[in-house]
């Protein structure tokens, strides 16, 4: 369909004022103001030919990356930017000029055609695309939420999502930002502000893009170009790579999503694992791209954190029951393993232990092996209490007023509701390899095989019967050594963003260590 005169001038009026950026930071000597006389698009006619001029130069895949997306209102692809490369190197220049005007005039529907655009120079950019738009706060967006604010009052960083054509980052909507900077507190609408928020483009330039998420699917091809020819530094945080070395825990969908992410990390130039078990999985995905001939990413660790809340003036300590509590968190995901904890505890309910059992966690992608089993305990009466998705604050009261937790996941990244139960002071039985067992290590902890429900009802009947093995856990678990979310914030940083030479990966703290980590 053929723009309206209208759509058009207020097509070429956002592509004079993104191409007018984009020439101030790659010029320093072409005069931007020049006289339009009002005209839309005099101003990119004029811009155009010194920008094309100067992405001839071979090894200016920098100014490609970024002219292709002032003129588009999208992220290229990297095919995108080698074809223009290849292009720009043998075609006359006023062909090319063409070509890009026509990819700028002809593609609205693609690009972001009407945005304007803001270029973060020098600085630093985060994609919070997932936790601005959702109010989901499981492990991932509660490592978001607590890094994030912290850097943007530390340091200054540009927050940041997609569009909704998955084509290029645009500034956050003050709903989205509350999302973000004050995810749990109460937040009260401007409707004129809702309802007037224009985005603009966020387009880095020599700055560090950090991708604190997992992004979705859609994002890859765009990422996996700006890590590889934009001129930023692409950093990672490294969660884990369940989809890909435990696939058979995880459906077939997230298996192809994350092999699509795992050409962004290709193409990154630093990676945070959050533990040790973490970073030897990315540190192996690290070395292996080398065969292609490829740097592939810095990979350091930087481990989660282990911390509470204060709990509230009157205490939230363990409050009195009628019998001991157990508590089971994770969300509803065949790897989660919580059906290995039923089986263990209904072995120790057919002994005549007297005890409940609490599930905290929400729907994951399946609990088709879980939900008939809690159906089954409870119709039998068994005191299992299916609590399902708490609130923040219920979710402490939870890991404070249990007897001992119980997260024998098949594979964590890090395991998060292990170190927030130590936090607690409440004792832990948990994986005895992996990142669960590096927790363990510094006390609080019963390591039992995820794989034998025996193991696991042997130590639940063990701290369920044994009152000085439970206290000497807990006395353990209160005197590990706390670590803030103030420190890994920071550690993070210093990790992913501050400066470093990052022109080839340091073996001895990444792929070396990691790898011998896992052999040992």
């Amino acid at each position: 369909m053929t723009p309206s005169p209208h759509d058009r001038e207020a097509l070429l009026g956002a592509l004079d004022q993104r191409l007018g950026e984009a020439a101030r930071v790659a010029f320093e000597h072409v005069e931007l103001d020049v006289e339009t006389h009002g005209i839309p698009g005099a101003r990119a006619a004029y811009l155009l030919p010194p920008l094309v001029a100067a992405c001839a130069a071979p090894d200016r895949a920098d100014l490609r990356w970024l002219l292709l997306t002032a003129a588009t209102g999208a992220f290229p692809r990297l095919d995108e930017v080698r074809s223009f490369g290849r292009l720009v190197e043998v075609a006359p220049l006023h062909d090319v000029e063409s070509w890009v005007l026509g990819r700028a005039l002809d593609e609205p529907h693609r690009a972001n055609a009407e945005l304007h655009l803001e270029i973060v120079e020098d600085g630093v950019l985060v994609d919070v695309d997932h936790c601005a738009r959702y109010d989901t706060h499981t492990g991932i967006h509660r490592v978001v939420r607590e890094t994030v604010p912290r850097w943007a009052s530390a340091h200054g960083v540009t927050a940041s999502a997609w569009t909704d054509q998955a084509s290029a980052l645009r500034t956050l909507s003050p709903r989205e930002s509350a999302r973000v900077f004050q995810h749990g507190e109460p937040w009260r609408a401007d409707p004129d502000a809702e309802s007037g928020f224009v985005p603009n483009l966020v387009v880095p330039w020599r700055s560090v893009v950090v991708l604190p998420d997992v992004p979705k699917p859609g994002f890859s091809d765009q990422l996996a170009a700006l890590g590889a020819s934009s001129g930023n530094t692409l950093s990672i945080i490294g969660y884990d790579m369940i989809p890909i070395t435990s696939a058979d825990t995880r459906p077939a969908r997230d298996t192809l999503a994350f092999a699509e992410y795992l050409t962004v990390v290709k193409y990154a130039h630093r990676v945070a694992g959050i533990s040790r078990s973490a970073t030897a999985e990315f540190a192996g995905f690290a070395s292996a791209v080398r065969a292609q001939g490829l740097r592939g990413p810095r990979v350091t660790e930087v481990l989660l954190t282990e911390d509470a809340p204060p709990a509230a003036p009157q205490g939230q300590g363990r409050t009195a029951r009628a019998r001991p509590s157990v508590l089971c968190i994770g969300s509803r995901e065949p790897h989660k393993n919580q059906r290995a904890v039923l089986h263990a505890a209904e072995l120790l309910w057919r002994d005549g232990l007297d005890f409940d059992v609490r599930l905290v966690g929400g729907q994951g992608w399946s609990d088709e092996v879980l939900r008939p089993v809690v159906d089954r305990l409870l119709a039998a009466g068994r005191p299992v209490h299916d609590i399902g998705r708490v609130s923040e604050k219920r979710l402490w009261e939870e890991l404070r007023g249990a007897d001992f937790t119980v997260f024998v996941s098949l594979h964590e990244g890090y395991g998060l509701p292990v170190s927030e139960s130590l936090a607690c002071g409440t004792p832990v039985i948990t994986s005895n390899f992996g990142s669960q067992q590096e927790i363990a290590e510094r006390g609080g902890c019963v390591t039992v095989d995820p794989r034998s429900d025996h193991d696991i009802a042997a130590a639940m009947r063990r701290l369920l019967t044994e009152p000085a093995e439970l206290d000497r856990l807990r006395s353990a678990a209160a005197g590990r050594a706390s670590r803030t979310w103030d420190t890994y914030a920071e550690e993070l940083w210093d990790a992913l963003i501050a400066p470093a030479d990052i022109d080839e990966p340091d073996e001895s703290s990444s792929t070396a260590d990691a790898l011998e980590a896992t052999w040992l």
